[in-house]
């Protein structure tokens, strides 16, 4: 493709971006399966290493199949925005997952005796980094319900140590949102840089650097990838030479890369996601509508319905609600446990963003350990079901669900 064409569309960017022609011509770009790379001679080995001249050394520090990737989802999350006339350009740097991606963020933006401010109902392993990691390093975490904005004031107004808010928005596995613009406004004037993890919304549903945000994270597993085969995770940011110098050397260093093979799944994975997110954004909002006129469910979590109470935000900043949703029975635990057995299509599993619908019942699965009073904080009742709305048929979905909820 010529370079110079523009590209109006989305889905287009998503096929397009981020690729160079391989000197072999290949159609789609190889598997670098190589630990290191050669030098033509002595001296451009000496310009690579010194930083003259750009060029890849070794798979941890960088990668052909890697750029890729990175390029095409930095793409993908500044497409269409501007600032102050100007084209927004984003660096990433892809990784072996998304714990890794996160990881690489706190300890390049953070350092002992500073805080981070974040929301309830954030993934399990940012909420354990956040709690157990964290503090041995001199670096606190402060939990506060952020979709009241006063409750973000009124913590910054009285801890001048935060450095940093981290939002997760639509959140797992309640699916709270926050308000993007309105947290990035009030980060901005107190010097307070911003990360926001963009999983569950994927680029395609939601462009947080729209609003302000400084660093996405993704678990590339999740929608990027689509089809449940490869683990991976991607950090971006706004800050071109920040991430060239401070963050690449953080990640080089962590060893946290990822590989050539899961590289290339997730490109070809996120060709396809435009067409998957609207097949699975229109399934999950009948699944909703359905499940809550249920006589056996109690309450629906899905930002599409009026009756979520952050619906308002999710359709001031998502394209769709989603495709994630979560239900509580009435039957409560064993109620929980029983629907999980009698699923026949839908796939009991925990995970999600493939194209079969995923049910997981966190109070016996992924928060079995956590004491009850502490779920309940959360949101996640004995009874929650958690759900990936699939690319299935719509009317076998809701038929699996139906027979499972008698």
């Amino acid at each position: 493709m010529d370079k110079s064409f523009p590209l109006s569309g989305w889905g287009s960017v998503a096929v397009h971006a981020g690729h160079k022609q391989d000197p072999n011509y290949a159609h789609l770009v190889p598997i670098y399966a190589s630990s290191t790379f050669v030098f033509d001679e002595a001296e451009q080995g000496m310009r690579r290493f010194s930083g003259q001249e750009e060029g890849y050394i070794y798979s941890r520090w960088g990668n052909p199949t890697f750029t890729e990737a990175e390029n095409k989802i930095a793409t993908l999350e500044t497409f269409g925005i501007e600032k102050n006339g100007v084209a927004l350009e984003a660096k990433g740097i892809l990784h072996a997952s998304g714990m890794a991606a996160i990881t690489t963020l706190l300890l390049s933006t953070l350092k002992p005796g500073d805080k981070i401010l974040t929301h309830y109902s954030l993934y399990g392993g940012t909420e354990e980094i956040m709690s157990k990691v964290l503090p041995t390093l001199g670096i606190t975490a402060i939990i506060a319900d952020l979709r009241d904005i006063s409750n973000a004031e009124e913590a910054i107004k009285n801890d001048k140590a935060i450095k940093m808010l981290y939002l997760e928005t639509p959140a797992n596995p309640t699916i709270q949102c926050v308000d993007l613009e309105k947290l990035c406004e009030l980060a901005k004037q107190n010097g307070l840089l911003t990360a926001c993890d963009n999983t569950f919304a994927t680029p395609y549903l939601q462009q947080p650097f729209r609003f302000g945000v400084d660093f996405i994270v993704h678990s590339t597993t999740k929608f990027l990838n689509g089809h449940g085969t490869a683990i991976g995770g991607i950090l971006l940011g706004t800050d071109l030479s920040f991430m060239k110098d401070r963050v690449y050397k953080m990640a080089k260093t962590l060893g946290g890369n990822a590989n050539p093979f899961d590289a290339f799944l997730l490109i070809n994975g996120i060709k396809t996601l435009e067409l998957r997110m609207d097949r699975h954004c229109a399934n999950a909002m009948e699944v909703a509508n359905f499940l809550e006129t249920h006589t056996a469910v109690a309450k629906v979590n899905y930002t599409g319905l009026s009756s979520h109470p952050d619906h308002s935000i999710a359709m001031k900043q998502m394209r769709h609600p989603g495709a994630m949703l979560s239900f509580e029975l009435k039957s409560g635990f064993q109620g929980g446990i029983d629907f999980m057995n009698k699923l026949q299509m839908c796939t009991r599993t925990v995970s999600l963003g493939t194209c079969d619908s995923l049910l997981s019942h966190p109070a016996s699965m992924t928060h079995y350990s956590v004491p009850k009073e502490e779920k309940e904080k959360y949101g996640i009742t004995e009874g929650l079901i958690r759900m990936n709305v699939g690319i299935e048929n719509l009317q076998d979905i809701i038929n699996d669900l139906q027979q499972a909820l008698t």
